[in-house]
């Protein structure tokens, strides 16, 4: 699981598939904020794609280490 600081100042989550890495300080993107589910993840700093599975979007700080915990 990965939690990413969004614009906002709140976070997304998204579970990896497969061997893919995002690493700390990574600048990524995707095209829809809402969506669950299977989506396709950028990496900019990497110059990659793959695909994710957002768990939950707009997650306060002061909740992230239980929204980890699902």
């Amino acid at each position: 699981m990965v939690a990413v600081l969004t614009d906002n100042s709140q976070y997304s989550i998204f579970e990896l598939l497969g061997g893919d890495t995002v690493e700390q300080g990574d600048v990524v993107s995707w095209r829809n904020d809402t969506a669950l589910g299977g989506e396709t993840l950028t990496n900019h700093t990497q110059g990659e794609r793959f695909e994710v599975y957002f768990q939950n979007h707009y997650v306060p700080a002061s909740r992230l280490s239980q929204q980890l915990l699902m």
